[in-house]
């Protein structure tokens, strides 16, 4: 019952929004390359998406893998990040993973999240960015929004990461998990917000418990 209601759920939300206004990360993944994916979701973190897509056109320019990354020297890479919150902070980040990356697994970026892990500065979200991203894997980055709408769903009451990434991972096909992200991304910016959320226009209002919901529109 569970798995096909959150199937149904997805379903309507893919429907519903204009995937074409997925995220950066979410649209470089048609291109499968595993140094873009890794370096843009570092780069992502605290920002708005405009800002990533502007930073990441010029740092692409510029750099094509990670010793272009060793070989930028910092001020000019902290001068592409400008518009990045903790520029100085990213920046070094960006080249501790690249030499880590370089030095470790022969300047590939492992396809297994325990190898993932092990590299200092990468989290469970890029982690699993990297991995559905990039290696096309059965895992879905967990964020606010994903844990928001599942819990006033009602498919669960946790805001572990871990235990609501596993809850959609054992219930969604591989063709829905793959674009969960983005439709939960999109749901959650538009209409599922985190204040006062816009249920008069929910195109999944009926299957929608409401858990939390004080107040809405």
């Amino acid at each position: 019952m569970m798995r096909e209601n959150i199937k149904k759920t997805l379903n309507i939300l893919q429907n519903h929004f204009n995937l074409e206004r997925k995220t950066t990360l979410n649209r470089m993944r048609e291109e499968k390359n595993p140094f873009k994916i890794l370096i843009g979701c570092l780069v992502s973190i605290n920002i708005r998406d405009k800002v990533t897509e502007k930073i990441l056109d010029e740092l692409f320019s510029k750099v094509n893998s990670f010793d272009d990354i060793i070989d930028l020297d910092i001020k000019e890479l902290e001068k592409i990040l400008y518009l990045a919150r903790y520029r100085k902070i990213k920046a070094r980040r960006l080249k501790e993973v690249s030499k880590e990356i370089l030095e470790r697994f022969n300047g590939k970026v492992p396809d297994n999240k325990e190898d993932l892990l092990s590299i200092k500065g990468i989290g469970p979200k890029t982690a699993n960015v990297v991995l559905a991203f990039a290696f096309n894997k059965p895992f879905i980055p967990v964020d606010s929004n994903t844990i928001r709408i599942s819990n006033r769903l009602g498919w669960t009451s946790s805001k572990n990461p871990l235990e609501v990434e596993k809850l959609l991972v054992d219930n969604l096909d591989k063709d829905y998990l793959k674009d969960a992200n983005a439709v939960f991304m999109l749901h959650g910016k538009n209409i599922c917000v985190p204040s006062s959320p816009f249920c008069n226009k929910c195109p999944v209002e009926k299957y929608c418990m409401k858990i939390g919901v004080e107040r809405n529109r």
